[in-house]
Formats: C-alpha cells, structure tokens, sequence
C-alpha cells in the first residue's frame, strides 16, 4: 500500500491491538490490558459503543440468569462452541464484571437481567472509562483500513496511512447489522484477508411488515405473553410464548425478533394465495378456549351489565379492546349479556386466534442481528483464536452466531470478548 512502511517481524513488546469499541471490542481490549501492559484499542467513531448507545433506550437486557449451558443451548447448532466462553464468563461474571463500575443488573421478573434507564446511557462511557483505568490505549475516530499479514501472522494494521505494529490482533468489529446505526462489514473484510470464509449474511432479529392495515388502530398495542402458532403454506410451522408488539407497519416484540430469520427464509420462497405465511395469535394464552367460555359465564353470573371491554381489561391491551368494533364487528362497549351466539363464539374465536399476515421483513437498516458471519469452524472455541492466521483472535457479532431476542447475544459478546482478551494476553506474555 502506497504511503505505508512495510510490515515487521510481531515483537512481544508490541501491543496486543484490538480493533472496535463495542462491548465485545472493549471487554476484550479491558481483559487484555489486565494481563498484558500494551493494549491498543482502534474504534472508527467518534466515541466508542456508538451501536449500543443507539439501542439502548428504556431497560437494556444485557444477560438472561440462566446456567451457561442453557444460554449455549439458545445458540442451536453453534452450542458447542459458545459453550466454553460462556462457561469461563457467564452471567454471573458479567454482572461482577459491570458492577465494578458502578452498573447494577437485575432480573426484569423472567430470565432477563437488565440494567436500568437511569443508567443505560452511560453505559458504552463506563465501559470505556474501565478499559482506560485498566492501561488500555483508546484511539476513537481512528478507522482501521487494512491488517498486515506476512508468513502467517499479523504484524500491524493501518490506521490514516499510518502502519501501527502489533503482537497479535483481535477482531471485534461487531457485524453488519443496523449499517444506519454506524455497522460496516469491516471485520468480516479482515477476516477474509487472514483466508476465512464468511457465512452469507441474511436478516435477523427485525421486525415484520403485514398485509392487514391495522397499524392506525393497534400501534403501540403490546402483548407481555401472548402465543404464537406460524403456519406456512397452511401448514404448522412452530409454536412458541411471549412478548408482542403492534407497530405502524405489522408486528415486532420478543417473538418477531426471536423468529424472524425463519419467517424471513419462509418469504424467500415467494408469496402467493397458496404460499403465504401467517401469524396466529392466541392473547389469553393461559386459558383454553372451552375454559375461557365458562370463565366468560362465571363473569356474567357477577355483573350482567359487564361490557365486553370490561371482561377483557386486564387480558387485553386497550388499544385492541377499543378497537375490537372494526376487526372482530362487536363493539367493546356493547353488554356481553347481549351478544348473540355467533357473536360470542366470534368474539371468543378472535381472543384465541387472531391471525396476520406476513408480507415482508422491514428494511434491512433496521436489523438488530444477522444470520451469517466469520465461520466458527475455523476459530478456536477455548481460546477465539483463528484457525488461519496465528496471532488473530475474533470476538462479537463478526462471528456466525445469532442467539434469541433478549440478553443472549449482549452475553455472548462480553464471553467471547473476556476469552478472547484473556487468550491474547496469555500468548503473548508467554513469548
């Protein structure tokens, strides 16, 4: 490269550099200078976190208090090799890790541990002031435009034209999900030169656009635990439990989030009337259908002029309750004493399976994950070392792993980053 001096020989007295300043990037960079006196950190904006301080409005789920195993197991068949560095830094460790800063985590009343709004906006600032109290070097606006590889190592990356050396490197670019929140492929074009292969990138972790025009009536209507059946093709697909948003445009919340990369690979076949993908939502998912109708009786045995938005106020989001005239044709305010057979069954029906169309996902620039990344068979899983280049090591979101919505993948960023950072200190210091 014109400009830049030639690569040198890797020193133990270079410093370890690692190149992104997201949670994965700092943790491991924090670790790193834990261990080892010469820690460099290379972020391309003007402050470090940018992506976590873009997402980070209301609580910020961070972890889920679950055994390391369980939260591996979220990962399918990338089980095996979060394992280790879930193992080595797990929920527990996290919460002593942030804590020493100042960041308490709690449990929001399921498995997810959060960190409180009065404190989330400081959270990239604290992580950054951790790292620095640790001896590690920060360089913000400072984008790394290339790695140097001689003879099977790194010896440097280039920085404004300018060849810093390193002893060894760690990738933590993140991935190219939410490109408007600051995301760029870059790790993924490092990790190409040191040879390896990128698994295809597809949209996760977004939400989904549907045919119906409810977004004028239901915005903002959120479900905390509702059940959700997809069928494709008028075929079953899956079931699962939990959260659900209404937005403007269709439907997002925990269970989109969660499986959208399936219903996304479910529209790649095409949409038609004999392909479509459908929805179905059950809002009281508790009850059975025959206990909800005797529970409807046993209501009206208390109070004959209970109106139907009154029987379902604490079920029912009041956005749904009011808008149940114009999607199910009985008004909430109507008695149920005096709804017809056919609309008490309809009714009834509507509760425990309201369905929706899906028509498309939305734009990719609001994707919080991906489906895709640097190959995990070609990293170490004890250690995040690459398979392919020595004195490389990968941690965060540039690498193909995708876990549930929730604090599976923010876990699984400060795992890989600790082990990362760790193993990197502990090869160089050995030389």
């Amino acid at each position: 490269m014109p400009g830049v001096k030639k690569a040198k020989k890797t020193d133990p007295k270079h410093p370890i550099v690692v190149i992104g300043g997201g949670p994965a990037g700092m943790t491991a960079a924090q670790i790193a200078a834990n261990h080892f006196d010469k820690v460099i950190l290379f972020d391309k904006n003007p402050e470090p976190g940018k992506k976590l301080q873009s997402i980070s409005k209301g609580n910020l789920i961070v972890s889920e208090e679950l055994a390391y195993d369980k939260i591996a197991r979220a990962f399918n068949e990338k089980e095996d090799f979060i394992k280790p560095a879930l193992k080595a830094f797990g929920w527990k460790d996290l919460a002593a890790h942030l804590a020493s800063m100042g960041v308490k985590i709690s449990s929001n009343g399921s498995s997810h541990l959060m960190v409180a709004p009065d404190i989330v906006s400081e959270l990239a600032q604290r992580l950054k002031k951790a790292a620095e109290k640790s001896g590690v070097t920060l360089k913000k606006s400072s984008k790394v435009s290339d790695i140097i590889i001689a003879k099977n190592l790194v010896t440097g990356v280039v920085v404004n034209s300018v060849e810093y050396p390193a002893s060894c490197v760690i990738i933590a670019c993140g991935s190219v999900a939410s490109p408007a929140r600051g995301a760029t492929d870059d790790g993924y074009e490092f990790a190409r030169k040191a040879g390896h292969d990128i698994t295809p990138i597809k949209s996760a972790l977004v939400g989904l656009e549907i045919v119906e025009k409810y977004g004028k009536y239901l915005a903002d209507a959120e479900f905390h635990d509702c059940r959700i059946e997809v069928i494709w093709n008028d075929k079953p697909q899956f079931v699962d439990r939990g959260g659900l948003r209404f937005t403007s445009y269709g439907i997002d919340g925990d269970l989109v989030f969660t499986h959208s990369a399936k219903i996304i690979e479910m529209l790649s076949h095409g949409r038609s009337p004999k392909n479509k993908i459908e929805v179905h939502i059950d809002m009281m998912p508790a009850v059975s259908k025959k206990e909800l109708e005797a529970w409807v009786v046993s209501r009206l045995e208390q109070s004959h002029k209970m109106t139907v938005g009154k029987l379902f106020e604490d079920h029912l989001p009041e956005k749904l309750r009011n808008s149940m005239a114009k999607i199910s044709r009985v008004h909430s305010d109507k008695p149920v004493a005096n709804l017809s057979t056919l609309e008490r069954k309809a009714l009834l029906l509507w509760v425990k399976d309201f369905h929706v169309t899906i028509s498309r996902p939305r734009p990719f620039n609001e994707t919080y994950g991906v489906i895709g990344g640097v190959n995990t068979s070609e990293v170490e899983r004890d250690t995040m070392r690459s398979r392919k280049v020595a004195n490389m090591y990968f941690a965060g979101e540039v690498l193909d792993l995708l876990g549930p919505w929730g604090g599976y993948n923010l876990q699984m960023a400060f795992s890989t980053g600790h082990l990362a950072g760790l193993s990197a200190a502990k090869a160089v210091s050995a030389k």
